[in-house]
């Protein structure tokens, strides 16, 4: 019996199938388009739907294709609602029926509200069109952009939004943006009220809402915006948990208006308290590790002023305990259980240590243009790796440092099996490439212009299929023509060489600078090969990351047109160097082969903070390669970012360069070293730190030491100031330094953070040598503007 029942129900899931199938599979006889709601359905729309619909009268019917069909209707961006039906007709055939709810076309823009602003000056913000329908998107997209040009104008608190007023037939719309304007004032000043812990200068350091020195001599800008208040109120109770001050509260923030209402001083009123010393430090949920184990990784104990920076310090080394064994979830939630009448805190760390994981597999998302391989060669996770949330965090970073993408997100989703994650990462790509047709001058190079197109994220790969962009290398080439020089150069990086870590630079160029005694043209190619090292100095336990490269760099250099009357034996100039530069004249090949080890431990690259950059270079020039002579150049340099008080940096930098002679012709006048200018001493004339013949022409030296101290304060976000003193000095023969001679400069200098425009002031204090007395101050300038 039992059999018998069992045959019948698989014989009814059968036919089941088989019925479920047929309908499937059969064809479609009808396709109709209606309009719902009492609308009328326009030909121009109702054709829209037949030509994007792939359900078709003859073809078959496939339920995957009809909800494929929905999907596509909706991304026509002319419908608001779509529902679909299907059912099986007398002769076999399906029937299928699109009902449809189009959207209203925009007929009129209207802008109400405004009076800051004209309607002509809104309307340029808009994208939303006429007589099309109106996108969502589209029309929130607008209502920011015109929030933005208001809250841009120091009208902080406007809001805008929109509406659609139905045409009588309702087939149409208006469309009206509603502004509500917010009023606006300029920030006289921040005063502070009750404190007594920190000096004003400290708490204002922290705020958003605080008015620059700047802000008194240029008094654009500077709207006050209350919504930052919030923020500020934060900022200034996490300032006080630093010294202990856990009770403490902004009691009141009074805005004092002046008469017109056209200025505004911020006032906060403070309650500090008193501070409070640590008691009990306890930690609770954990079981991976034991409290002892973790308590030894903190540095805030009991009996110690309470500090909040030392319990951040203190959670983010306990949680690097769990994060490298994969505790992607874990969480460190500090409880503070505080005594007014005894002034303690006793903390209590509470560990949810959630689950132990391994990463999956990586899903890369958004990378349109970039490949697969260029993203994965900067992560530091892999799969079956930990879920690691330092590394994770690590990748982030270098991801971002590349420059290829407006956002970069990372993080780890759950799978089906409970111990192991996908590692997700989300990226919306932006443009790499530009090309600049500009002019600019400096006080080195004088007038010139110049046409440079670069691109960060070059596919050489993809040359031919336009444009040749996703694999991660940089191409860059420039044509720049000027008074004082003109070079034309084209290079090329290969970051993983061989799909390695190694690092393949090539460079081809034609450099020529007009000098005031000769003109000196460079033309070659150089390559460069280079790979990270890694090495634990003695008794160090970190180990230090550097960079070793080899190359060599093949070029002919020629030396004409000189301007240097030969020395006339009757003539006395005994105290000058017996040099004449009419012996340079002519043209030689000074091939050479180059060794380099660098470290960069700088936390940006442009305007960095701190860190460092130390580099050490040996080139060989030698007649095995076809060069006029042979000799090395030798340079070490340093340069070191501290930051000192508040957002002040501290830049020193020290650089030695010397040449020896091994044998064949003398080293030429293109090989040996000139100081003066940026990058050596500014408040000097280019090249005139430099040993001089007798008709008083720079002829450079082969030793020459310059150093540098200079102290950084951003200004807002556009601009650095600095003060700086420069030393340094060029001796004639090869490490011959004679640390008693070394001329000196003091000064002062701007550079602008968003356009290329650097100013300095450079004044000598102390000189040597004759052909350097009586100098003065000098200006250093350089502007470059593309358009």
């Amino acid at each position: 019996m039992k059999e018998s029942f069992g045959f019948i129900r698989q014989l009814a899931l059968l036919v089941l199938l088989f019925c479920l199938v047929a309908v499937q599979a059969a064809e479609i006889g009808q396709v109709t388009v209606r309009a719902t709601g009492g609308q009328i359905l326009q030909d121009a729309l109702e054709q829209l739907v037949y030509a994007t619909i792939r359900c078709k009268v003859g073809g078959e019917f496939s339920p995957k294709v009809l909800t494929e069909d929905i999907a596509a209707l909706y991304g026509t961006g002319h419908f608001r609602d779509i529902q679909t039906s299907s059912e099986t007709g007398a002769d076999g055939k399906v029937q299928v029926l699109f009902m449809v709810v189009p959207k209203k076309l925009v007929t009129a823009i209207e802008i109400v509200g405004n009076k800051a602003y004209k309607d002509s000056s809104l309307r340029y913000l808009l994208k939303q069109k006429l007589e099309v329908p109106a996108d969502d998107k589209i029309v929130a997209a607008d209502c920011a952009a015109i929030m933005e040009k208001y809250r841009s104008g120091g009208y902080h608190g406007t809001t805008v939004s929109s509406n659609f007023e139905d045409s009588a037939d309702g087939s149409t719309c208006t469309l009206t943006y509603v502004i509500q304007e917010a009023a606006r004032a300029k920030l006289q000043g921040v005063v502070f009220d009750g404190n007594t812990v920190f000096e004003d200068s400290e708490i204002k350091s922290q705020l958003l809402t605080k008015r620059q020195w700047w802000r008194y001599i240029f008094r654009f800008g500077n709207y006050f915006n209350e919504q930052l208040l919030h923020y500020d109120k934060k900022k200034i109770s996490d300032l006080y948990a630093t010294r202990g001050y856990l009770d403490f509260a902004v009691e009141d923030v009074e805005l004092r208006y002046d008469e017109e209402q056209k200025w505004v001083t911020v006032v906060f009123k403070f309650y500090e308290g008193k501070p409070y010393t640590v008691g009990k430090i306890a930690i609770e949920g954990n079981s991976r590790f034991t409290a002892e184990e973790l308590l030894s990784k903190t540095t805030l104990a009991s009996g110690q002023v309470y500090d909040s920076r030392l319990e951040s310090q203190d959670i983010t080394a306990m949680r690097r305990e769990y994060e490298v064994l994969g505790y992607g979830e874990l969480k460190f939630i500090p409880r503070h259980d505080s005594d007014r009448s005894t002034q303690l805190v006793d903390i209590t760390y509470k560990v949810v240590e959630g689950t132990q994981s391994r990463i999956r597999d990586i899903v890369i998302v958004g990378n349109e243009v970039t490949k697969n391989k260029v993203i994965q060669r900067e992560l530091a996770i892999h799969a079956d790796d930990y879920t690691d949330l330092s590394r994770i965090n690590l990748s982030k970073q270098r991801l971002q440092n590349l420059d290829y993408f407006e956002s970069v997100e990372m993080y780890p989703i759950a799978t089906p099996v409970p111990d192991l994650r996908d590692l997700r990462i989300e990226l919306k790509e932006k443009s790499t490439g530009t090309m600049s047709l500009g002019a600019g001058f400096s006080s080195e190079d004088s007038v010139m212009g110049f046409l440079e197109f670069t691109e960060t994220n070059f596919d050489l790969g993809r040359l031919f299929d336009w444009p040749p962009k996703g694999g991660g290398q940089r191409f860059r080439a420039y044509l720049g023509i000027g008074t004082d020089v003109q070079n034309v150069s084209i290079s090329f990086i290969e970051p993983a060489f061989l799909d390695r870590n190694l690092e393949l630079s090539n460079d081809l160029f034609l450099n020529t600078r007009f000098e005031d005694d000769y003109d000196e043209r460079h033309i070659g190619g150089a390559v460069m090969l280079s790979w990270p090292i890694a090495f634990r100095l003695p008794g160090v336990e970190q180990v230090e990351f550097w960079r070793l490269g080899l190359g060599v760099r093949i070029e002919h250099i020629r030396i004409s047109d000189v301007d240097d009357p030969r020395w006339d034996d009757d003539d006395e100039h005994y105290d000058y160097i017996n040099y004449c530069l009419e012996d340079e004249e002519g043209g030689e090949f000074a091939n050479r082969l180059i060794l380099r080890l660098s470290r960069d431990t700088r936390d940006q690259f442009r305007f960095p903070t701190r860190g460092s950059r130390i580099s050490l270079e040996t080139e060989f020039v030698t007649s095995a390669l076809g060069s006029y002579s042979n000799y090395f150049r030798f340079h070490a340099g340093g340069i070191k970012y501290v930051p000192v008080v508040q957002d002040f940096v501290l830049k020193m930098s020290l650089d030695g360069w010397a040449a020896s002679h091994l044998s064949g012709d003398d080293i030429k006048i293109f090989d040996r070293y000139f100081g003066g200018g940026y990058g050596t001493i500014r408040g000097f004339k280019r090249r005139d730190v430099s040993p001089v013949n007798y008709n008083e022409n720079p002829i450079g030296g082969l030793t020459m030491l310059m150093a540098s101290v200079e102290l950084i304060k951003p200004v807002k976000d556009f601009m650095f100031v600095s003060l700086f003193t420069d030393i340094g000095n060029t001796w004639w023969d090869s490490f011959d330094a004679d640390l008693g001679e070394l001329n000196m400069s003091i000064g002062v200098g701007v550079q602008f953070k968003a356009v290329p425009i650097r100013l300095d002031y450079g004044y000598p204090v102390k000189t040597s040598g004759e052909y350097l007395d009586g100098k003065s101050g000098r200006f250093h300038f350089n502007i470059g503007i593309s358009y």
